[in-house]
């Protein structure tokens, strides 16, 4: 009988030594719950991504004759072709007016070749300081619809045009600059793209 009653608590022993395993291994409450992960925001001191710029798309033109309605019609057209030829030393210029600039306006025309919706020109001039808008129009002769501001001319002056397709794209001068003569050495033409 001793030994059963060894054996018992032995047994109870060895029972009580499992349990005290299982039970400190397993978690206490505040253990068991889930861990919610944190997340932070962006603090006011972190830049703000920059939207990317546009793509826009050059329109090849060519710089193909004036626009004359008040005059004789020419307006040193055969020198039309240097204000898209890509050499800023060459240009394009009107006729020289040594009094008051009396018409309405004179004009630089350019043929892109096909119908187009120009979104900006941007022209490059040795004489700055006269007045211009940009035209469209499907003939070169006319007529033509003003899709920019007027601005007055700076060494580089670009325009962002309205909406508006068409072929011909007319540089209108309505003021000359104090040599007399204005003069467009380079004018490029681009598209949204």
């Amino acid at each position: 009988m001793r030994t059963r009653l060894v054996a018992g608590a032995a047994l109870v022993v060895l029972l009580g030594g499992f349990a005290a395993i299982v039970f400190s291994g397993r978690p206490s409450d505040d253990a068991s719950r889930e861990t919610v992960p944190v997340t932070t925001t962006a603090s006011a001191n972190a830049p703000t991504p920059t939207p990317p710029k546009p793509k826009r798309v050059r329109i090849p033109v060519k710089g193909i004759g004036a626009y004359d309605p008040d005059g004789d019609r020419a307006e040193n057209d055969s020198a039309a072709t240097l204000s898209t030829d890509g050499v800023f030393s060459t240009a394009w210029k009107s006729e020289r007016y040594r009094r008051s600039f009396t018409k309405t306006g004179v004009g630089l025309v350019l043929d892109a070749g096909q119908p187009v919706e120009a979104t900006r020109v941007v022209v490059s001039t040795e004489t700055p300081g006269y007045m211009a808008d940009v035209r469209v129009g499907s003939s070169p002769t006319g007529p033509f619809v003003s899709i920019s501001n007027e601005q007055s001319m700076r060494a580089r002056t670009t325009f962002v045009l309205k909406p508006r397709s068409g072929r011909y794209v007319l540089l209108w001068i309505t003021s000359m600059p104090e040599e007399g003569a204005a003069a467009v050495n380079e004018i490029t033409v681009s598209a949204a793209g």
